[in-house]
């Protein structure tokens, strides 16, 4: 029987051990991403938080900083290189959380990671998922010189069909793009966002993306 969105969001998840491995343990089942031949020679990890606000479920983006050197002003997960002292992906993934939103590490439950991404160029990237209690929205404190602006998006909301849409790029594959309002999710946000969306909502959520084929002109004379 398939569960309606509502249902798989209960307040419950953000506690719910049991119910994270299972998400974990879907999440690194779908298909791996490689954009390049090349193997990275630097490391990332990005947390994709969850968090009570208003009595639902959010996801937590991030605009980039306009004094960063890379991606400014673009929409993002927090997270950024790994170093020495950080002993595993989650550990990079919630120090630099820490740094970024201002909430202590401590407040987050991670509940695991998913497959490394190989982008086209730059660092591989490693998706960490974990959930912050006992905080609200209004207590994140982002640091103004790695964020100029931290939002909040219900998951139902991007769980919802009509806030998708797609960019197909080269004729070679199809990336998601999700709206909400004057804030557009897209590039490899977007698609981390996806792939965490079907491991969340098994059967909920559609995870097929419209590809069109190339198709060629008919310059044939009639």
């Amino acid at each position: 029987m398939i569960k309606k969105v509502s249902e798989l969001l209960h307040p419950s998840l953000l506690t719910n051990a049991t119910k994270h491995q299972e998400v974990i343990s879907r999440f690194q089942k779908l298909p791996k991403i490689r954009l390049s031949k090349e193997s990275a020679t630097k490391e990332a990890a990005i947390l994709i938080p969850l968090l009570m606000v208003d009595d639902k479920i959010n996801l937590i983006y991030t605009i980039r900083s306009s004094k960063l050197r890379n991606h400014r002003g673009q929409v993002s997960f927090p997270g950024g290189m790994k170093d020495e002292k950080d002993s595993s992906y989650e550990e990079c993934a919630v120090r630099e959380f820490e740094e970024e939103i201002g909430i202590s590490k401590k407040s987050v439950t991670v509940w695991g990671c998913g497959n490394t991404i190989i982008p086209a160029f730059g660092p591989s990237i490693t998706p960490v998922v974990g959930s912050i209690t006992d905080y609200s929205f209004n207590q994140l404190k982002p640091s103004s010189d790695e964020v100029a602006k931290v939002f909040a998006v219900p998951i139902e909301t991007f769980a919802s069909g009509e806030h998708r849409r797609h960019t197909q790029f080269r004729g070679n594959y199809t990336t998601p793009v999700f709206l909400n309002g004057v804030e557009t999710v897209w590039g490899i946000t977007a698609v981390i966002t996806h792939l965490f969306l079907t491991a969340l909502l098994p059967g909920s959520y559609s995870s097929r993306l419209p590809f069109v084929k190339k198709y060629e002109m008919n310059n044939s004379k009639r």
